[in-house]
């Protein structure tokens, strides 16, 4: 099946979704680019051997394309996959799906009503490590699970959020480090231990930046199976740390470090798969580093191959949109925790 997709944003985003289009999975391709700059919009195309150029999203969605790609600031998602949705076309959003529960919602219930597809980009959930160890407690491999730890200890400086006028804001970026940066590890860790029953945080803004929105928020969650989780999210660590997520279990323990696989305590030992992941150099995908972004776009194609796939197989892709919402509705009740000063349960 081959889709032309439609692109609106030309920032880091922008060049990860154009980049795993670049490969063109399951013959998708990318036609078309749209940003408010007319000359860096097209800048942007002739990178990519791209023709067709806008300067408004909305003329973008009406052409001739199937699906389009969200590279926008987060507060911009609802109206434009509503809008899309209108038109027929499907969507794929780069995370978080929205700022907020109830916006999120809406751009479901719009694709659902306009039979296209909906997805949002984790594309951690593609990473060889994280399904292994998503296999691993699945399979019963550390038993009952317990307890998790859930790290984000990053690092930007205050020219990071001057870069865009959208960044730093509750409006248009939805939040801080936890929204931005940690929550492609705790959407992992929702993805391998399920649903969030309970939700308590505080968070702050360190002197290091002059933003609305935080930039430390430390967590806890219960989990529906029962498992307690600890979560600690900053763009203020200096210096800055690997992101990490450990799950604990009655019978042994899997965690990761950045990408590798860094503990496999289960019955058994590790098989020489799993050695081979363990002993595995680390990947700078730049998430810990000052700048913004990551430096490849090699998961984003996967997950563009399955957006494809399941466009083509009329089935939801692998983060859809209500998994893109469970997210959302985890972080929105860590914020909302910490602004009340009490247990939250999600949305």
């Amino acid at each position: 099946m081959s889709l032309r997709f439609g692109l609106i944003g030309t920032g880091g985003g922008g060049h990860l979704f154009a980049g795993a289009l670049a490969g063109r999975p399951g013959g998708a391709r990318l036609v078309s680019v749209c940003s408010r700059n007319r000359r860096r919009a097209a800048d942007f195309a002739a990178g990519y051997g791209v023709t067709e150029v806008y300067t408004d999203w909305r003329d973008l969605i009406r052409s001739d394309i199937d699906a389009v790609c969200l590279a926008s600031p987060t507060g911009d998602h609802a109206r434009m996959t509503i809008a899309a949705a209108a038109e027929g076309r499907h969507v794929l959003t780069e995370k978080p799906i929205a700022t907020t529960v109830a916006d999120a919602d809406r751009m479901i219930e719009a694709c659902e009503e306009a039979g296209v597809t909906l997805g949002c980009i984790y594309m951690y959930r593609f990473l060889e490590t994280a399904r292994r160890m998503k296999d691993a407690i699945a399979d019963g491999m550390i038993g009952r699970p317990l307890m998790a730890e859930c790290t984000g200890p990053f690092y930007r400086d205050q020219p990071y959020y001057d870069s865009g006028e959208w960044r730093g804001k509750w409006e248009s970026e939805g939040g801080g480090s936890l929204v931005t940066q940690t929550s492609h590890t705790l959407d992992l860790m929702l993805w391998m231990l399920g649903d969030v029953e309970e939700a308590l945080a505080l968070y702050s803004t360190s002197p290091l930046h002059r933003i609305e929105v935080e930039d430390i928020t430390v967590g806890l969650l219960r989990f529906a199976n029962g498992a307690l989780a600890t979560l600690l999210s900053t763009t203020a660590a200096v210096p800055p740390e690997p992101r990490t997520l450990t799950i604990r279990g009655t019978e042994g323990t899997v965690g990761m470090v950045d990408d590798r696989l860094s503990q496999w305590d289960v019955p058994g030992g590790p098989s020489p798969e799993i050695d081979e992941l363990m002993n595995s150099g680390p990947v700078d995908r730049g998430d810990t580093l000052t700048q913004a972004g990551y430096v490849d776009s090699s998961l984003h194609h996967l997950q563009m191959e399955d957006f494809v796939a399941a466009v083509a197989e009329g089935r939801p892709p692998l983060v859809d949109g209500l998994e893109g919402r469970r997210t959302t509705a985890v972080m929105e009740a860590l914020y909302e925790s910490a602004r009340r000063g009490r247990v939250i349960r999600p949305a």
